[in-house]
This record gives C-alpha cells, sequence and structure tokens, in this order.
C-alpha cells in the first residue's frame, strides 16, 4: 500500500501533537516557575551573569526587531544592556507548559519596570525549554511587546 505524503505529513503532526502533553504533573512547569523566580532576582539585583547562567549551551535569545542573541556572554551582554537602559524588574507569568522528555515549551507574559516601578513595557513569550544536567534552562527565549511602536 503507497501512503499519499500529504497523509503521511499530517498523520506525523497527529503524532507530534499528542507527544506534547501538559507537562503539570511531573513537575516541569514548577521547575521553570522556579527557574522564571532565579531570573526576576537576577534582573532585579542587575545581575547579567545571572541571567545568562539560566539559559543552555548554545541557547538563544530572540528579541523582537533584532538578530539571534546566543551563547552565554552574549546573552549577558543583552541582558546586562537592557538593565543598564532602565530595565530594573522583569515580571514574567506561566500560561502553559508542555513537554515531551527533556525538552518543554513555555507560553506566558511579562511584564518589565523601571526603577520606580512603573510599567514601560509588558507583552507575551514563548520559551523552549531544555533540560540539562537534570535542570530546566532556557534553550531559545522569544518574546514581543504588547505596546504599540511609536510613530515617525
Amino acid at each position: 500500500m503507497k501512503i499519499h505524503p500529504s497523509a503521511a505529513a499530517g498523520f506525523m503532526a497527529a503524532v507530534m501533537l499528542c507527544a506534547l502533553t501538559p507537562a503539570h504533573a511531573d513537575g516541569t512547569r514548577s521547575a521553570i516557575e522556579a527557574a522564571n523566580a532565579e531570573f526576576m532576582a537576577a534582573t532585579t539585583k542587575s545581575d547579567g551573569a545571572a541571567v545568562a547562567a539560566l539559559y543552555a549551551p548554545k541557547g538563544q535569545v530572540l528579541p523582537p526587531n533584532g538578530e539571534p542573541v546566543e551563547g552565554a556572554d552574549a546573552i549577558q551582554k543583552f541582558w546586562q544592556g537592557a538593565m543598564n537602559s532602565g530595565v530594573a524588574a522583569v515580571g514574567l507569568k506561566t500560561s502553559e507548559v508542555y513537554g515531551h522528555g527533556n525538552i518543554a515549551t513555555e507560553v506566558g507574559r511579562y511584564e518589565l519596570k523601571d526603577k520606580a516601578g512603573k510599567v514601560i513595557d509588558h507583552g507575551k513569550y514563548i520559551v523552549v525549554w531544555r533540560q540539562v544536567d537534570g535542570k530546566w534552562r532556557l534553550f531559545r527565549d522569544m518574546f514581543s511587546s504588547n505596546v504599540a511602536a511609536a510613530k515617525p
């Protein structure tokens, strides 16, 4: 029996969707939320090195309107630059976590505040997490603002 390529692709997509199960029962969500708490604490201390340490080897930040930022040194420089430019606190709120094995995907919302506690940006994010040596690390970190861009 010959299977049409589009049918095979559809079958594989269905299998992949079934494999992506909510990651609540195995403690993945709580581990990711704990890592997010470390991220938030590090930004409050303006500690770019501590933020970068939360990323997996070959981790990437995929910022809006910019090129991918890859590797610990570049990620540290990216986040330290954000903190030096006025980001004094990052708030992260997990909405969903799905995973299978050593990979999980988190969807959430973020809020950036300045030193006075004023919200300077807010939006949404998706992070692909990878478990490295038993600890969940950010592998791909993509976010976008909900704030309308200033008109030229």
